[in-house]
Order: C-alpha cells, then sequence, then structure tokens
C-alpha cells in the first residue's frame, strides 16, 4: 500500500514538471517576438533622431559682400536656409568674377547679375535663364553739385559726365537720346573711376553713382542731399532693371525642387532685411568687414527702397514685372548693347519658380 502511494505521487511529480517545461516552451518565441519588437523600435527611434543630409548650393554675387546682397546674408543667419534642408555657400564677386561664367561653368549653381548683362549673354547663345527679379527698381543717377546747375538732362549739354562704361553707360545713352543730346557732339563722356574724387575734385560736372553706394559716399564726404543736384533714372523713364537671380537650364532642369526651397528661403530673408535694414547692415558686416558698419546700414536703407519701393507688397519679392523687363530689353538693344531685339519666353525667363515658393 505504501509503494502505491509513493508511486502515485512520483507519477504526479512527473506530471506537473512535465506541464511547467511544455509552458517555459511555449512562452519562450513570444519573449523571442518581444525583444525583437523592442529592437525594431529602437532601431526606428535611431534612425528617425539621425539628421537629415543637407543639399548643397552655392550662390555667385555680383560684387564684394556687401547689403546689396543682404537678403542672402539674412536667411544664412537666421537659419532659413537650414530650415530647407540646403547648406548654403555665398560667393563674393569682384571686378575679375563675371557671375554669368561662373553659374555657366557650374562653379556657382545660382548667379546674382543685372538684366541687361544676363540680355548679353543670352543673346550670344548662353543657356542661362531668368528666375527671379529682386530689385524691382534702377538704383543709377546721375548726380552734380548744386552749384552746377544741373538739374534737368538738359543741363548736361557742354558739360563732363562721368560713366564707369562697362556695361553701366546704357542708361545715360537713353537719357541723353530721350532728351534731344548727341552724345557724341553735346558733350563729353569721361571714363569714371570707382571713387568719386572726380566730382569732388571737380574733375568732371556729373558723376555716375547707384542710390546705395557712391551717393553715401559723397554724403560721407561732407556734402549734403542740399549740396547735390540728382538726375534719377526712374523718374525719367529710362530704367533698366539690375539684380536679379539667374540659372542654367541643365541645372534647374535637375533642381526644380532645390531652388524652390532656396528662393522661398531667400524672400523671407529679403522680406526681414527690408523690415529692419539696419540689423541687415550688421549681419552683413558680421560676414565680411569689407566697408564700414556705418556705410553697411546706409546701404541697406537705400537697398530695401529698390528691392521693396513704396507702395510694394513684400510677399512679392522676386517677381518679374515684365513691362519693367521688356523696357530694359528695349533700351539695351537701342543703343547697342544687343545687336537684335531680346528674346523674352520660356527659354531665356520664367515666373515658375517665384510662383511655387510664394504660393
Amino acid at each position: 500500500m505504501f509503494k502505491k502511494r509513493n508511486l502515485k505521487l512520483v507519477l504526479v511529480m512527473l506530471l506537473m514538471v512535465s506541464l511547467l517545461m511544455s509552458a517555459c516552451s511555449s512562452s519562450a518565441p513570444a519573449s523571442t517576438e518581444s525583444a525583437s519588437a523592442s529592437e525594431t523600435t529602437t532601431e526606428s527611434s535611431t534612425s528617425t533622431d539621425t539628421p537629415k543630409e543637407m543639399d548643397k548650393m552655392t550662390i555667385q554675387l555680383k560684387w564684394l559682400p556687401q547689403s546689396q546682397f543682404m537678403g542672402y546674408y539674412m536667411a544664412a543667419s537666421k537659419g532659413y536656409y537650414e530650415d530647407e534642408g540646403i547648406d548654403i555657400e555665398i560667393l563674393p564677386g569682384g571686378s575679375d568674377i563675371i557671375p554669368e561664367q561662373q553659374v555657366y561653368n557650374g562653379v556657382a549653381d545660382v548667379g546674382v547679375t543685372w538684366v541687361s548683362s544676363l540680355l548679353k549673354y543670352q543673346s550670344q547663345g548662353w543657356e542661362l535663364k531668368e528666375v527671379a527679379q529682386v530689385f524691382q527698381k534702377s538704383a543709377m543717377l546721375l548726380v552734380s553739385k548744386a552749384e552746377t546747375g544741373i538739374t534737368s538732362p538738359e543741363d548736361l549739354v557742354g558739360k563732363k559726365v562721368g560713366s564707369w562704361f562697362g556695361g553701366n553707360e546704357y542708361e545715360i545713352y537713353a537719357l541723353l537720346e530721350a532728351n534731344g543730346i548727341d552724345r557724341e557732339k553735346d558733350l563729353e563722356l569721361v571714363q569714371q573711376d570707382f571713387t568719386m574724387n572726380q566730382i569732388l575734385n571737380d574733375e568732371i560736372d556729373a558723376a555716375s553713382a547707384m542710390t546705395y553706394n557712391e551717393y553715401g559716399l559723397l554724403l560721407e564726404s561732407g556734402l549734403s542731399d542740399a549740396d547735390l543736384n540728382v538726375l534719377d533714372m526712374n523718374d525719367e523713364g529710362v530704367a533698366m532693371l539690375e539684380d536679379c537671380l539667374f540659372v542654367t537650364d541643365e541645372w534647374i532642369a535637375e533642381n526644380e525642387d532645390l531652388f524652390v526651397r532656396f528662393l522661398r528661403a531667400s524672400i523671407k530673408g529679403w522680406q526681414d532685411a527690408c523690415a529692419d535694414p539696419e540689423a541687415a547692415g550688421q549681419v552683413v558686416y558680421d560676414a565680411d568687414q569689407s566697408v564700414s558698419l556705418e556705410h553697411q546700414v546706409y546701404m541697406a536703407k537705400e537697398i530695401a527702397k529698390l528691392v521693396t519701393p513704396e507702395g510694394f507688397d513684400p510677399a512679392k519679392i522676386g517677381y518679374i514685372d515684365m513691362d519693367a523687363i521688356q523696357q530694359t530689353a528695349d533700351l539695351a538693344y537701342k543703343y547697342g548693347l544687343l545687336t537684335e531685339p531680346a528674346v523674352l519666353d520660356d527659354t531665356t525667363i520664367t515666373s515658375k519658380y517665384f510662383e511655387e515658393a510664394t504660393k
């Protein structure tokens, strides 16, 4: 009897051990699945935390770092390009750097140049396209000392008038002809240097000046607005548009989305710069001290008037006014910069990307 009871007890214990082993065996896959899910979650988290690779991009300026280009420097300073996934490089220009060549040869992706200059290269078969117009007005002036009595174009007759030439003379040619003045006979056009010493020393009667640069140099020399007379190309109806953005056909065909993101960030930068030119001048000065802080701020204030003139909606910065473009092209052809009328269609100019960036 005792042996049978012990045998039953042993059988019960063996059964319990068997059940326990079975339970452990069946729960193992669930544990493995749990671990696998945990690993997946960790991998997913790690993947999400990995920084997104930035798209590298370069913009070639027309001149040295100055507030003429403050929108791009402001956008970079405020991280707008980074927000759009762009690692931007701003390439300064200079007297020996031609933006059209830099972009055409692939040194830069986007360039800044004057519309008249771009039209010239396009007319020579370069596949370059204007994709945004930053300056809505011309900055070109003819400035003279008040004592010369030059208050109208007709007063230029018999005078020495300075020009930088090299593509900067066509608005002057247009101004003269529009007022019946023969540039070969009625006055003397003189090669002007990049200082304002010739007019300060009375070597010429009227000098070319950009509103945002050379005119400011005259004020900094001690002259006041009252000491100077100004002929403004916009007021005289012979303005030619200046700073625009352009690309090659090949690059934009492969980088439409990248350019739209670049333009969206740039517009934000220009909006901020025009709203607070003192801050913009400081940003440009911090980027490269090519001129004094005071002059950078002066330039910034004047540039804002060209990019967002009175009554212009800052939301439309970059807008291409085809009437103004046509006037620039007509003057460029009439006065010899172009040998034939400019082609203004989708092959040379487009608002497509501006519309995408501002919608």
